[in-house]
Order: C-alpha cells, then structure tokens, then sequence
C-alpha cells in the first residue's frame, strides 16, 4: 500500500485504522521490552489501571504516539512500516487487548493483527508472527497456559522478557474479562503524529525527552490523578495551577532534581493524613490506611508510588462531592502565600521544607479551619511540638480531625472545645494537655491572658511549649506564679538557650540550681542527661515531666548563688540522715559533689553537649556522645589514679581527657592510652577495654603508642595475647582479683610489665 498521510498536523486514531494506514507497524530493536507486562509491583500497578481504566470507563485516551515511516523490501515488494519513537508500551498492549477479541471473543476477525510485530528481535518477533495468525483457545485456566501448550509455541520463548510480559498481559486482560463485560476497543484512542511525513526526525524527540529516561514518580502521580478530577471547571484549572503555580512554589533551585519528589510527598503525605481523619472505622478503610503507611514508610517519593490507596481517598464523597479533591487543592492554594500559614515565632517557609510533616500538618487545620487564627495558634503549637514522623503526622490529624467536627457540630470556636471536656481525646500528648490548659485560661480569664500566653509562646525556644510557666504539679496548677516565672524565663533565657555574658552561663547556675532542686533521685534520669546550656536540651529540660519540680523551684524564685547554697545544705542534711550505702544517699552525694566541686562550669561551656554517667565506685565520667558504656564503668580505676597523679592520659588533636581541680575524666574512644611515670621514666599503655578468652585489657605499648610490646618469645603455643604481648586482665575472674576494689594491685601489674620487659 501506498502512504497518503501528507497532513502536517495530529490525527486522533484508532489501533485498527493505525493498522491500516501502514503495511507493518515495527517497534525498533533499541526500544526496551515490553515493560508494562512484566511481574514487578510497579508494573503489575501500571497494568491493573491500565485495564481498569479500558474495561470500567466510556472512553479512554492514551494520549500522543509518534514515529517515523520507513520503506522496506521484502519477498513480496516494497513495504510502509511505521517505526514508533513514543509509544510502544501502549501499542504493545492494544495488540494484546485486540488479539483477546479476536482469539477469545471472536471479536474484529477481519483484522490483520500479523502487522504489528517486534524488529530484529528473534524471539518477540516469532512470538507475534505465531500468535497472531496461529490457532489456539481458552477454556480453563491461564491464557498463557493454552498458548505454551500449543504445537506451535516454542519453549524458549519464555525466556524472553517481552514475550512473557505478553503472556501476563494476555492473563490479566482475561481474568478481567471473567467478572467485567468486555469494552468496545473503538472508544480507546490516541493521538498519532508522523515525523517523517512532516519533514521531522528523531532529533525532535530527542529534544523534547531523553530517550530511555523513565516518567518520574511525580508525573506518573500526576497524570493518574488527572484521571480522577471532577468534571468541568474544576479539573480546567486544576491542570492550569499544577502546570504553573502550584508545581512553582515548589521549585528549588539548589537541588532542582528534589523539586518533583517534594511536591510528590505534599501530595501523599496530605491525602494520608486527610484519610486517617475522616476515613471510617471499616476493614476496608483500615486497609487502605495500611496501604498509605507502607508507601510513606518507605520516605522515597522519587520512586514509584502505588495509585490504587490515593485513588480511593481522592474518590471520597462527602455532600455528593470529591471532598478529597476540594481540600487538596486548598492545600496547594495555601502554599502559594506561605504567609498565610508561618508561625508566630516567625521561623521562614520555604519551598525546601513545604514536604515537611510539620508544615504538612498546619496547612491541613488551615485548609480545614479555613485559617482561622486561634485555631492555627493552637495548630501550630502541636505540630511543633509533637509532629516528627509519619505516626504522630496522623495522631496529629485524627486530633484535628476531631476538633473540626466538634466545631462544625457546636458552632463554637476552638478554645470552648478544648475547654469543653467534651472530646475524651485517648492518651493526649504532653502537648495536648496543654494546650486545653491554656484554652481553660483563655475562656474563664479572658483576652489578658490570651495575649500574655501569644507573648510567651513566640519568645525565644520555647515555640509554644510553655507549661513550665503554669505547672506546680500538674499542667494548668498554678497560674498564679505566672508573671514571677515569666519574669524570670526572661532574665535566664535567649533564643539560643541560658543567656550569654550572664552568671547563670558562665557560672552555670541554672544548671546547678536544677540539679540541686531536683528530687528524682532514684530515677534512671541520671544515667543519660545532658549538660549545656543550649536551647535544645532546655527546652527538654522545661517540658519534661522528670524535672517538674526542680523546673518549678527554679522559675518560681531567681537563681543565685544562695539559692544554690540553700539547696546544696538542705542535701547534706538530708545526707546525714540516710541509712549509708543506700542508693539515694549515693545519688545525693553525687549531687552535691557535681555541685560543689566546680564541674559545671567547667562542663556547661566546654563540653557543651556532654553528660555525666555515674558508676557503682563513685567516681564518674563525663560522657562525650558515641562513647560506649564498658568504657564508663571499666575506666574509674584510671580516674583515681590520674587525680592521684600516677598516670596521664593521652592527649591528641587537643583532646585533653583531664578535667582540672577534679577527679572525673573525659572518655573519647574505646580505647584509653595513658603513660605511667616508673623510676623516672615514661612507659606507655593501651586500656583495650574489650576482652575476651584471647585478649585482655591493659597492654605495654612502644613509645608513643605506636604498636603493643611483643615479647621476643611467646610463653606458650595457645595463641592468646598473653603469651604474644605483655599485657593483663582487669576484669575479675576466677584466677584475676578484683583490681577495681583495689588500684594498688592495678599499680603493681603495671610494674609487673615494666620489669619484665626490661630485663628481656
């Protein structure tokens, strides 16, 4: 046949008038398999909606198919062959769909399917010939059963990917032709465009995309999601706003590649949260809750994204509408002035952390408050405080969730809800409670104590977290000490933790009095708390229920160095009245020691990020973070006898493990080198601090650390490092004494060593 096609524009086709118009239509030996065929969790979801969309909608388009003509010679003359550049996958697939009618459902017996077939490449392109042309039939089972049954089929065809993604095509497509009527393949079209008879080549294509590079994540979501849109206006310009506005605001033009993926996360992670507020309490429902969790718990919104959970929340009707689709696209409209949403202590929102679960959070109650102000107060105030992850993102959003109906409900405003009691909320956050603490307050008190609530939350760290200005015992019991203790957090603090150039840094004495005043004694709190001055571990301090009352002593009454006093004798007493050996007279001497000797000041503003870890000798260690706690409690022995002056540590890269005026130490590594001072001269060891039935722990090194001493005979042919290095155990055994108990001993091995390698 000839080829007419001399029209310099886009024509909408049909499969069979595609077929048609050329003598062969031959997918080129550079395109890649037959993808949507194949049995990955990505394609079996591209093909699932594929089908869905053929079998259950009026029409279907496949959008826009392009190539170019080429002439061929074969046996029989000279052939027009149309050579697809974009668009194999789906002609692929409507070859598929088209043999079924014929094969299975004696549907377009006139059509030459032979036509269609694979170039160059052996195994696909027999396969088509075959089965396009070769009898076989459905009766039970697979489809792709009957066909490998058949004479003709040849067995290593399967081997070939794009033949066996055929043959799951072909099984799917007849599994759904078993429960649905089967379509009319007349109402699935597309765009066709002829390169090469409109004076073009490949190199327009090769502009327009790189060949081989994948849809990303975001364009595969986006064009699904188009799928879905209510009809009329509102679809017009919700394509208008996300071709233009909508994907702009996200824009980063440092790391434009994460454009996509955080516009993609917005998208989910908002219809997840939207869907556990409002979703129903069905198995279904349930299901589809799972399904969001498992494709945000992956945190790679650059890959893949399963359709079917987002395409039942964005088909949620609420009022006969697709309620989901509304408050979506009220969300993108709030980013675009981020304004709108910032919060009071006037942090910036960019478009790098619109993705955010946290801002995600605010702009859902914005979206469902419709921006009012005590509602975002309050909104602001939880998702700062208690919005890290994906699981409290959705706590966050079922609290919200509630709250908004209430009110629609009640027709009242959010601070009488909370005031109200009505809403049993089940295990309230810390934060929570607070904020129905603060709206009590608001409601009986009235505007006065709104703004002084507004005035403390903007300052400095606190970000809305400021029960330690209102908490005796209980969160909301003592809002008489109010003002004093404002008063105070405004003379202690700044934006970036304790007050620089004041006592209660330089000397330490917020930390001093705080631990002076605490009464957790027995608690684990001493085992892993952190010394500094920096805003973050306030803020923990300030809002932790281990420090309620040592937060309320120090709030209540300004920090001085006689208030310390005062705390520091009410412990010494108490001291002398515990039975000794307890273990709260050990947890008070620790205090009073920490307290007293100077240590704070020295760890609050050179170790800042630091902590104390006690141990059963009552010596401690200061802790640098990553130090292992073997090394906490093997190392007191060393304590004492550096603050005796019998050893020194090693001192490299300016880390000095020597703490002046005091009898604690530093613990960086694993491993402690330090030099032991015999008649006169220096002799260097390692601590291992990691033993075994072949290593032990303390061993001779060279000079400088360099390589353990080895003797220059082994003592015997076990192989341990006893006979290979001069070394000894310090952890009690049944042969080795308990050298903690007794450093004496500890000294005494060290001059074991010395001697007998200096006689050698």
């Amino acid at each position: 046949m000839s080829n007419d096609n001399t029209t310099n524009s886009f024509e909408e086709l049909t499969f069979p008038s595609l077929l048609n118009k050329y003598d062969r239509i031959l997918v080129p030996m550079i395109q890649r398999d037959y993808a949507q065929g194949r049995t990955d969790k990505k394609a079996q979801e591209v093909r699932t909606n594929i089908l869905n969309d053929i079998f259950d909608k009026e029409s279907v388009h496949f959008d826009l198919i392009f190539g170019s003509c080429e002439k061929r010679n074969e046996n029989d003359g000279e052939k027009f062959c149309f050579v697809p550049v974009d668009g194999q996958q789906r002609l692929t697939t409507l070859f598929l769909l088209f043999l079924y009618a014929k094969k299975v459902k004696g549907l377009w017996n006139d059509l030459n399917l032979s036509k269609f077939n694979y170039d160059t490449r052996r195994a696909a392109a027999d396969f088509c010939k075959k089965v396009a042309t070769e009898e076989w039939n459905v009766s039970n089972g697979k489809v792709s059963d009957s066909i490998k049954d058949s004479v003709w089929f040849m067995n290593y065809w399967e081997n070939d990917p794009t033949v066996a993604g055929m043959l799951n095509m072909l099984d799917d497509i007849h599994e759904k032709a078993k429960v649905k009527v089967f379509p009319d393949l007349d109402n699935v079209t597309f765009y066709f465009f002829d390169l090469e008879s409109n004076g073009l080549n490949e190199n327009l294509y090769l502009k327009m995309n790189s060949r081989g590079k994948p849809l990303t994540a975001f364009e595969n979501l986006k064009a699904s999601i188009e799928k879905e849109l209510p009809e009329g206006e509102f679809a017009k310009n919700w394509k208008y706003n996300m071709d233009r506005d909508w994907t702009n605001a996200f824009w980063n033009s440092e790391k434009p590649e994460e454009t996509d993926k955080n516009i993609t996360a917005f998208i989910v992670r908002f219809l997840s949260g939207y869907w556990n507020a409002f979703m129903e309490n069905r198995e279904d429902d349930k299901i589809v809750a799972d399904k969001l969790k498992d494709i945000n718990g992956k945190d790679n919104y650059a890959d893949f994204i399963p359709f079917e959970p987002i395409k039942t929340v964005l088909n949620y009707k609420k009022n006969k509408k697709k309620d989901a689709f509304i408050r979506l696209e009220a969300a993108f409209a709030s980013v675009l002035n981020v304004e709108k949403i910032k919060p009071s202590w006037k942090e910036n929102i960019t478009s790098t952390n619109l993705s955010e679960y946290k801002i995600i959070a605010v702009v859902f109650a914005y979206v469902l408050f419709d921006g009012n102000t005590q509602a975002m107060r309050v909104a602001w105030n939880l998702a700062e405080n208690t919005v890290s992850g994906y699981d409290n993102f959705i706590i966050y959003c079922r609290r919200i969730g509630e709250i908004y109906r209430y009110i629609e409900i009640e027709k009242i405003d959010i601070y009488h809800v909370l005031e109200s009691n009505e809403l049993k909320f089940n295990n309230p956050s810390a934060q929570m409670t607070e904020e129905i603490a603060k709206a009590k307050q608001i409601v009986n008190g009235g505007d006065e104590w709104e703004t002084k609530i507004k005035e403390a939350e903007k300052k400095y760290f606190f970000k809305g977290a400021i029960r330690f200005l209102f908490t005796k015992e209980n969160v909301g019991d003592d809002w008489g000490n109010f003002d004093t203790k404002w008063n105070n957090a405004t003379k202690y603090f700044d934006e970036n933790g304790v007050k620089e150039k004041t006592p209660y840094k330089t000397n330490a004495l917020l930390m001093k009095s705080l631990l002076a005043n605490c009464d957790n004694f027995l608690g684990k709190i001493w085992w892993h708390f952190e010394f500094s001055n920096d805003a973050i571990r306030w803020k923990r301090i300030l809002t932790s229920n281990n420090w309620i009352a040592a937060v309320d002593a120090i709030m209540r009454e300004e920090v001085t160095n006689e208030t310390i006093e005062k705390c520091v004798k009410s412990i010494t007493e108490h001291i002398k009245n515990t039975v000794d050996g307890s273990e709260e007279m050990k947890n008070l001497s620790y205090i009073k020691n920490i307290v007293d000797d100077g240590l704070m000041d020295y760890v609050c503003n050179k170790m800042s990020g630091a902590w104390i870890r006690s141990t059963y000798h009552g010596y401690h260690a200061i802790w640098i973070r990553g130090c292992p706690a073997s090394q906490v409690v093997l190392n007191p022995i060393l304590s004492k006898l550096q603050f005796e002056g019998k050893i020194s540590y090693r001192n490299t890269e300016g880390r000095d493990s020597t703490i002046p005026n005091c009898r604690y130490y530093r613990c960086f590594d694993k491993n402690v080198d330090f030099k032991y001072k015999f008649n006169d001269k220096y002799y260097y060891f390692n601590w291992w601090g990691n033993p075994n039935e072949t290593e032990l722990d303390v061993y001779l090194t060279e000079d400088n650390w360099n390589d353990y001493k080895k003797r220059p005979n082994p003592l015997s042919d076990k192989g341990t490092d006893e006979d290979k290095y001069y070394c000894f155990r310090v952890t009690p055994d049944m042969v080795t004494p308990d050298m903690e108990s007794n450093t004496s001993l500890f000294i005494e091995e060290l001059d074991r060593l010395i001697d007998e390698a200096s006689s050698k």
